[in-house]
């Protein structure tokens, strides 16, 4: 069997113990998302027969192949997709299945697991301190204020979520179910105990969410109604919901159940289909992708996140985003964020403050009741260090000391010569150095350093105390990242190097509803969440431009969104597009823009097959001519790959200033009312960046009207040679460290996870699983048995080489075909064992990420008997935008021998 392989109890940046077998084997059996035999077969339809004809034709020629041994999961009607989701009953019979005439593809079903938010906490009230009272701060950052003031705000337009369905009687979202209601539809699919394994899924007309919560916060964001006591809007209040429930209780789901609800959304008029959901995957071939991509291509709206799997690194993508016409959505920080306060017995505004211990959890009050603390600068005045740089062995039990960043030492340094003397607390200003581990007396960071300038003044006139009440809180601007790319937000492009994601939308610490029987309110981070927010954004724009703007919608979110800062320092480049798309929504722009151009989005391609020269079209849509100054805006390069091209980078992505180069033709342009101009682009790889390390290359070319409108065209390219760059992992020693790393034959039989090193011999009851990991995606990879005495032999290094670690890569995941006929150059082998269609890369940092392990065969993959021998595994990959038919294009990797023997 082959499986998906996530061994997350691991840290790659310390040294690791050798793993348990025992480990491997429930790693294995956990992280094997797909389902055995299982497949969604689409079929062609015909002009001259119906479609119950066409399932017909096939369930009786499937049925002749598999003499009965199958069932039937589902049966797809649609228009936009014709199939049948079915069940093997014996795996190896789907080489026979493959070969009935008029099938269009077959690809494998699997389990989902709904999305993990990267945080999540529930609210206990409108005081709760991780709350944010004001509520509208995401409203301000995308411009939706503005449209909301203008009586806009989404009602007309239906939007369907599919998701682990809503909690419609929640008072914030109508509190009914039904026509008429807010939420006034949907289709609950699994039911509460469904696990995508073992049980059958109970469906039912009432999408009712009580104990996931997921998809009701998601509903919140688009459609919570104003005047609840968190002050909570969402972005389209008005628009009519309609709950698909495909994620049960146990947070489980699969392809064709999830396939058969983006079917129901479209033919139940949804105008809009919004998905919080998505597993590794970055083409667009999955039948996720693909069906969601063609809800799109008829005219409806279709957003999805784009993942969390941030700290992967780039090319990391997610399905069903990498669809090509979906609305791939990433993610934005919050830029308010709530702090409880402190208050002084002399006349003062409440002092927002943090807590600087970085085992407690941000927002909350600091737990030393409410007692008055006497305020002790250790200085008199900014110029006076006093006793901050000496050991301090006096009793300060009593204290609320003030520390401040000094000439002559660290607040480290002024904390370490504190602890003798046990403070009660300690009030820090002025600076913000870094958290403090746990284990020391309670410090803050006081938001604003004038309030610690403050304290120290009036503490020179006299006395002055401070109280920390348990229910004070405040908005106070994010300080860290408030604006910026959520760390988590996955990073593009996609696998055929699409722009993913298309932009990007409010995602980190996100209040919204929740199901009563869960708290009602909770807080939440993760794209799953800017998703929807774009998905009511596209509703305003829907309810001004009509229906018709559907096709376009992303292209006017794109042109009309705003760069996100790579940092908060002044003058800082743009965050490359790789991870924000287009830019932070604005929908207000995207309302009163009166330019448009086309198209919204220039691909580069990769340097092997560079496209750099591109036509640009401005259309002046409104009553006044206009006169359009245009310029180059770059972001940031994004470094793929480190300096020995061995690992994706993680966490510390690494961006560059190494823009392409750019040359319009012209630079400014005037445009009459109604009319439109075409500018030439010519764009140049960049410069002064190594082309080996795969640098993805983006920005923007905008055009700014003298009556103030300002739209962009964005662009992304890779600054190498994807054809050049190695498939197949051999750098990765996660497995058994210092012991070398995958691609290995993995002995099961001993305690400890240890690669096979040399010729070994294995009985049927003993047999070893052969594991992999690719370094980059794939569409074609290969798994042969060869005999032994074969010369076929490795195009890459060998991963028990320990010597040449340094010169090798890292990563995987996979979608899997096994049986079917392989394209890859013909080679001497035994048998076939497996294939897999459009693999995507791994990576051993991003959460639920997996490597790809096959059980040694006892049968090959047309179901004959692997016979007594001695033999290796081959394992051929072939490069992104290789030819399938060049042998060079491919990587090849022989393992160890393996014997298969008698007991």
């Amino acid at each position: 069997m082959l499986r998906g392989l996530a061994l997350t109890l691991f840290s790659a940046s310390t040294a690791l113990a050798a793993v348990k077998t025992s480990e491997l084997r429930e790693l294995i059996r956990e992280n094997d998302a797909a389902i055995p035999g299982a497949f969604i077969v689409e079929l062609s339809s015909s002009p001259t027969k119906r479609v119950e004809d066409v399932h017909a034709d096939f369930l009786g020629e499937l049925d002749a192949r598999a003499t009965g041994k199958f069932s039937t999961r589902k049966k797809y009607k649609s228009p936009l997709f014709n199939g049948i989701a079915v069940q093997l009953h014996n795996p190896e019979d789907l080489a026979s299945l493959a070969s009935i005439p008029n099938i269009v593809a077959v690809r494998p079903i699997k389990v989902f697991q709904a999305p993990k938010t990267v945080s999540r906490r529930i609210l206990s009230g409108p005081n709760d301190p991780n709350a944010i009272p004001f509520g509208q701060s995401t409203h301000y950052m995308t411009g939706v204020d503005h449209v909301h003031e203008q009586g806009i705000a989404g009602k007309g337009i239906k939007i369907g979520i599919i998701d682990s369905g809503v909690d419609y009687l929640h008072p914030s979202l109508g509190g009914a179910f039904g026509p008429g209601s807010k939420v006034a539809g949907g289709y609950d699919f699994v039911g509460d105990d469904y696990d995508g394994y073992e049980t059958l899924p109970v469906p039912d007309n009432d999408p009712r969410d009580t104990c996931f919560g997921h998809g009701t916060h998601v509903a919140g964001v688009i459609g919570a109604n104003p005047g609840n006591d968190h002050n909570i809007t969402g972005v389209a209040y008005e628009a009519t919901l309609l709950a698909y429930r495909v994620f049960s209780c146990l947070s489980a789901s699969t392809d064709d159940i999830l396939t058969e609800a983006m079917l129901r959304a479209y033919s139940d008029g949804a105008d809009i289909v919004t998905m919080s959901f998505g597993a590794p995957d970055g083409w667009a071939s999955s039948t996720l992708s693909v069906v969601a991509s063609r809800v799109a291509e008829m005219g409806r709206v279709v957003t999805v996140s784009a993942g969390n799997y941030g700290e992967g690194g780039a090319m990391l993508f997610s399905a069903p985003a990498a669809g090509e016409s979906v609305i791939a959505v990433g993610s934005v920080e919050n830029i308010m964020v709530t702090r409880p306060t402190l208050v002084s017995s002399v006349e003062h505004s409440p002092m927002p403050y943090e807590d600087a211990l970085w085992d407690r959890k941000p927002g909350l009050p600091l737990p030393v009741g409410e007692s008055p603390f006497s305020v002790l600068p250790l200085w008199k005045d900014p110029d006076d260090n006093g006793m901050a740089c000496n050991p301090i062995d006096e009793d300060l039990s009593q204290w609320a000391v003030v520390v401040r960043a000094s000439t002559k030492c660290g607040v480290a340094k002024q904390i370490q010569n504190l602890q003798p003397a046990k403070p009660g607390l300690v009030l820090i200003y002025d600076t913000k150095e870094f958290m403090l581990p746990g284990g020391y007396f309670p410090c803050v960071w006081l938001a604003n350093k004038e309030d610690g300038a403050f304290l120290v003044s009036e503490a020179a006139k006299g006395t002055v105390t401070v109280r920390f009440p348990q229910h004070n809180f405040t908005d106070v601007p994010n300080p860290d990242n408030g604006g910026l790319a959520s760390t988590f937000s996955s990073y593009g492009p996609s696998s055929e190097l699409l722009l993913k994601p298309a932009l990007s939308a409010p995602g980190g610490n996100i209040t919204s509803t929740y199901p009563i029987d869960l708290g009602s309110w909770a807080v939440d981070s993760g794209t799953s969440f800017s998703c929807p927010y774009v998905a009511g954004a596209a509703a305003l724009v829907l309810q001004v431009k009509g229906k018709a703007a559907s096709k376009s919608m992303r292209s006017i979110l794109q042109s009309t969104s705003r760069a996100v800062p790579s940092s908060n320092d002044n003058g800082a480049l743009a965050q490359t597009l790789a991870q924000i798309g287009a830019g932070l929504i604005n929908v207000y722009n995207a309302l009163n823009v009166q330019t448009e151009v086309s198209p919204a989005v220039l691909l580069l391609n990769d340097t092997a097959h560079w496209q750099g020269s591109h036509e640009i079209t401005i259309k002046n849509a409104g009553k006044s001519a206009q006169t359009y100054e245009l310029a180059h805006v770059p972001a940031l390069t994004l470094i793929s790959l480190d300096s020995t091209a061995n690992y994706w980078y993680h966490p510390n992505i690494k961006q560059a200033d190494a823009p392409v180069g750019i040359r319009l033709n012209v630079s400014r342009v005037t445009i009459p009312a109604g009319g439109s101009a075409t500018v030439l682009a010519t764009i140049t790889p960049p410069k002064g960046v190594d082309a080996k390390l795969l640098p993805i290359v983006s920005g923007w070319v905008t055009a700014s009207g003298s009556l103030g409108d300002i739209v962009k065209v964005s662009y992304m390219g890779v600054g190498g040679s994807m054809l050049d760059a190695q498939s197949i992992s051999t750098g990765n020693n996660q497995l058994a460290y210092d012991e070398g790393g995958v691609p290995a034959v993995i002995p099961m039989d001993d305690d400890e996870v240890h690669p096979q090193r040399g010729p070994r011999n294995y009985t049927l009851d003993k047999l070893p699983v052969f594991a992999f990991m690719m370094a980059q995606a794939s569409r074609h990879v290969t798994l042969d048995l060869i005999d032994a005495k074969s010369n076929i032999s490795s195009t890459i290094p060998d991963p028990l080489d320990l010597a040449s670690r340094h010169n090798k890569r890292a990563f995987n995941w996979s979608e899997w075909l096994p049986g079917a006929k392989s394209a890859a150059p013909p080679l001497p082998t035994v048998g076939a064992v497996a294939e897999w269609r459009d693999m995507s890369r791994g990576s051993i940092y991003a959460p639920g990420v997996p490597w790809t392990t096959v059980d040694f065969p006892t049968h090959f993959a047309n179901g004959t008997t692997v016979p007594f021998g001695q033999y290796k595994l081959m394992l051929r990959a072939l490069h992104i935008g290789g030819n399938p038919d060049t042998p060079a294009h491919w990587d090849i990797y022989v393992s160890q021998q393996v014997g298969l023997i008698k007991g």
